[in-house]
Formats: C-alpha cells, sequence, structure tokens
C-alpha cells in the first residue's frame, strides 16, 4: 500500500502527543525536526563511507604511482569521484546541523527520542525517505564497485610476492622517467621485461644503470593495480592491505545491493494489487 505523503507527519505528531499533552501547532515542527535529524545522520553515514573509500582509492593510486606505473586516467577519475562524495557529505551535514541550530531547543529536546526510537532507514531500504541523499550515496558507492574491481590484482601479484609464487624474469634498463604527482617526483627507470619469449615494456620504480640487464619479481596478473612492478615486501604488504581494505568496502556494498534488490522487487509486488484494485 503507497503511503501517503503525511503519512509519517502523522506518525510522528501522534509519538508526541498523549493524553496530557494534545497536539499543539508545534507539532508539525517537531515531525519536520525529526526529517532534519534523519537527513543529517544520512549525510554523516556518506560522509565516513566516503572518507574511507577516498582514502584507500587514492593509498592504491598513490602506490601504485610510487612503484612507476601510475594507474590510468579513468582511475584518477573515479578516486576523485570517491573524494566529491566524501566533500558533498561534509557540505550536507553542516547545511542541516545549521537548520537544526534554528530550532527552539524545546522542539529539538521533543525530536530527538522519536529520530531514535523511528531511526532513518538503511541503504538497502526501498523507497527511500530522502531520495536525493540516498541516490548520492548508491552513486558513491557503485564508483567504489569499480574502484575494487581494479584493485583485484593487487591483492594476487602482492600475496605472490611474499610467497614467492611468482618467478623471476630479465628486466632490461632502457631509459629513465619521472613522474610527478601531488606528493612529489619520483625517478623510475623505463625497460623491457621479456617474458613468455616477448618483450614488453615496463618501469622499475627505481632508478638503476641502463643497460645493464637484472631479475625481477613478474607480476602474476598484470591488469589493473597488478600493471606496476613490486620491488619489495614493503610495497608488497601496502598493496596487499589497501586493495582488501577495498574489496572489504565493495562486499558490503554488494550486499546491500542484494538486499536492496529484495526490497525492491518486494516493494514492486505490493504496489502491484493496489494498482489493479484501483483500476
Amino acid at each position: 500500500m503507497t503511503r501517503s505523503p503525511g503519512h509519517d507527519l502523522r506518525l510522528y505528531t501522534r509519538a508526541v502527543t498523549s493524553p496530557q499533552q494534545p497536539a499543539t501547532a508545534a507539532d508539525p515542527e517537531v515531525a519536520a525536526t525529526v526529517r532534519l535529524l534523519h537527513r543529517r545522520h544520512g549525510w554523516a553515514a556518506l560522509t565516513v563511507t566516503g572518507f574511507f573509500a577516498f582514502a584507500l582509492g587514492e593509498g592504491a593510486y598513490s602506490s601504485a604511482q610510487s612503484q612507476g606505473t601510475p594507474p590510468p586516467t579513468w582511475f584518477l577519475g573515479l578516486v576523485i569521484a570517491l573524494g566529491a562524495m566524501f566533500a558533498v557529505g561534509i557540505v550536507g551535514w553542516a547545511v542541516d546541523s545549521s537548520l537544526l541550530r534554528r530550532k527552539h531547543p524545546d522542539i529539538q529536546a521533543q525530536a530527538a527520542p522519536i529520530a531514535a526510537r523511528h531511526p532513518s532507514r538503511r541503504l538497502h531500504h526501498f523507497p527511500p525517505r530522502h531520495a536525493l541523499l540516498w541516490a548520492a550515496r548508491w552513486v558513491g558507492l557503485l564508483v567504489l564497485l569499480g574502484v575494487a574491481v581494479v584493485t583485484v590484482p593487487g591483492v594476487v601479484d602482492g600475496v605472490a610476492f611474499l610467497t614467492g609464487a611468482d618467478k623471476t624474469v630479465t628486466f632490461d634498463p632502457v631509459s629513465y622517467q619521472t613522474s610527478c604527482g601531488q606528493y612529489g617526483c619520483q625517478t623510475g627507470t623505463d625497460g623491457i621485461l621479456e617474458t613468455g619469449g616477448a618483450g614488453t615494456s615496463v618501469t622499475w620504480p627505481d632508478m638503476v644503470p641502463l643497460n645493464k640487464p637484472f631479475g625481477v619479481r613478474e607480476p602474476v596478473w598484470r591488469w589493473g593495480l597488478g600493471e606496476a612492478l613490486i620491488s619489495g615486501d614493503g610495497i608488497a604488504i601496502a598493496a596487499v592491505v589497501i586493495s582488501l581494505g577495498i574489496e572489504g568496502l565493495a562486499v558490503w556494498v554488494l550486499v546491500s545491493l542484494v538486499r536492496l534488490s529484495r526490497n525492491w522487487i518486494r516493494h514492486r509486488r505490493q504496489q502491484t494489487p493496489a494498482a489493479v484494485a484501483v483500476g
């Protein structure tokens, strides 16, 4: 059954009304304050999720760049999008906090326990109470899924390096390359990785003498963040930890997405009999 726009307002009004205290003109203001509290909570959740997602994505980008193989521009675009999600969450939270401070203390005192008893809906609930905020959170989380896909090879190559599951191949240094990022510039060595009977252009993260081939560990999965060569245990551990952090968030997003799909299907099934009855 479809709820009318004033359904939640009536629920909140009844919640703050007792036999000893009949409804007053302040009740709609209490209901509006409850909705504002719920919305601020949603902005706070978006801010926290955006911060962790951006920090992990930026860490993955910086790690790959320090290894001499900056990720593609589109990956940087995804990381920037996660940063924008974090920024939007902060702005939304600040605006709603400012609006709440303008409410009379008595109104806030009545609204706070009601908001606690009727918590805001989670991401997987459908239909959402605040559609714009709900959509903003889901856009950011879907971007996070894209970042997670690209970082999977980082886990595979890092674990392979630490366990010795990869193999040693010859790297022939040819020239130097300097790449600059937000943390400064670093010079690596471009060369040819002699693997599989053919040569592949790669970059070694440090400066080494040119035209003097030496053995390096070949990445097991050369795709996404796995394009970078790993030169030591520290880089391998960082690649594994950062990538697993992103994958962990991605698993949570997928679980929420499945639950959202189920709730959407349930909502559609409930709507169909009502539409038939009206027709």
